[in-house]
């Protein structure tokens, strides 16, 4: 049997491995993120280049663990100390900004005669390359980033959220009593949430020492690690069962994650080297692997100039709209403007429901690399006293 796992498989693995490792090496010296690099890596390797690796079963199924556990650490980012913190104000801001980005989205798309989905797409937020800026310029914690932080996280929550809706839109076959019924089963997700969160937060406080080894620095067993996979392959099969998108599940398994133990310590570290190490980065190969540079050659290029454009809109209006000014504003901006994760997964689901047409995903895979090599180094560069920040 382990000889049915053919030569082109291993071959697809060994390459898949190589660029996983090596790619990152290459990245930080030009200073992209390295998924960036694996996309462009899968490409050049892929069936439609030099085909030196295909998407077998095998990789295919390491790729869906590799989005899981991306979508599990987008959660496990989320600040929970932070947002109660700032208080009201500074979330009902950041709540607004996020849904302003959504409605100029939609109302870019209805202008343009765009296809819905396109609007989600350009309206879509990740933190992923904004936590990795805001890390390296060392202001994070800074009032300007975490009213960043704070804006990406609603941000990504909810585009999470309009993903679940959407995929409950086509399996129902439009706005009917079982779409209803669909995505009302969203509840039943957020019913089982809250019920762990409230055992969880119980045992806590009950089992204070015992719980305490899960964030150990130092444990043989790794039961942290073991618990936090445990709850997100569980909210993964919860949500599946339930016909809603898995990444949900993996999401709120990270947020509830990190709500319950807020002093992570190095157990974030743990599950960011676990997915970072090598699952995330074939996700981001595959990504490339399917990135049909024939369909991308016969798309139009004015699409893609007008969604990068669009991009950047959508978060420039509600950030100008809603208080934000000068150099900072615009800096937040661009770093709003580098959905890369989720764009990825947006454009793979948009194909997956029969969306939108294969070129669209290429120009969507295109945009996305674009906005994460380009909007990072315009923010960068305007971010040039990063420790005069205030609110943007």
């Amino acid at each position: 049997m382990a000889a049915d796992l053919n030569l082109a498989t291993a071959t697809s693995l060994v390459f898949t491995s190589l660029g996983a490792f090596a790619i990152p090496l290459l990245c930080r010296p030009l200073r992209i993120p390295a998924a960036v690099g694996e996309i462009i890596y899968g490409i050049l390797v892929g069936p439609y280049l030099l085909g030196l690796v295909s998407i077998s079963e095998f990789i295919s199924q390491l790729s869906e663990l590799g989005m899981l556990l991306l979508m599990f650490t987008a959660g496990l980012e989320i600040d929970f100390r932070g947002l109660e913190e700032a208080g009201r104000a500074p979330l009902v801001r950041a709540g607004l900004r996020a849904a302003g980005v959504f409605l100029t989205a939609q109302l870019i798309a209805w202008g343009l005669n765009w296809p819905p989905f396109l609007g989600l797409v350009i309206g879509v937020i990740s933190i992923g390359v904004l936590l990795g800026v805001l890390q390296e310029l060392k202001i994070m914690r800074s009032t300007f980033g975490q009213d960043l932080l704070l804006m990406g996280s609603l941000g990504e929550f909810f585009s999470i959220i309009v993903a679940t809706g959407v995929d409950a839109h086509q399996q129902a076959g439009g706005l009917n009593w079982e779409f209803l019924r669909q995505f009302g089963q969203l509840g039943l997700v957020f019913a089982l949430a809250w019920v762990v969160l409230l055992v969880l937060r119980l045992s806590v406080w009950w089992k204070a020492e015992a719980f305490a080894r899960l964030v150990e620095t130092h444990d043989s067993s790794e039961v942290g690690v073991r618990a936090g996979m445990a709850l997100m392959f569980i909210f993964v099969a919860v949500a599946s069962a339930l016909h809603i998108e898995p990444i949900l599940g993996a999401f709120m398994a990270g947020s509830l994650f990190a709500f319950v133990f807020r002093d992570r310590g190095a157990l974030e570290l743990k599950f960011l080297s676990l997915g970072n190490g090598f699952f995330v980065p074939v996700f981001f190969i595959t990504v490339g692997l399917r990135f049909e540079l024939s369909a991308l050659w016969n798309s139009d290029p004015w699409l893609f100039l007008e969604m990068l454009t669009a991009v950047i809109l959508t978060r420039l209006v509600p950030i100008f709209l809603i208080g934000g000014r000068g150099r900072q504003a615009w800096a937040g901006a661009f770093l709003l403007s580098c959905p890369l994760t989720l764009m990825v997964v947006f454009a793979d689901l948009g194909v997956r429901l029969a969306l939108i047409a294969p070129q669209f995903r290429s120009t969507i895979v295109l945009l996305a690399v674009s906005t994460a090599v380009i909007f990072p180094s315009i923010a960068r560069a305007l971010l040039v006293t990063p420790k005069k920040s205030v609110a943007t």
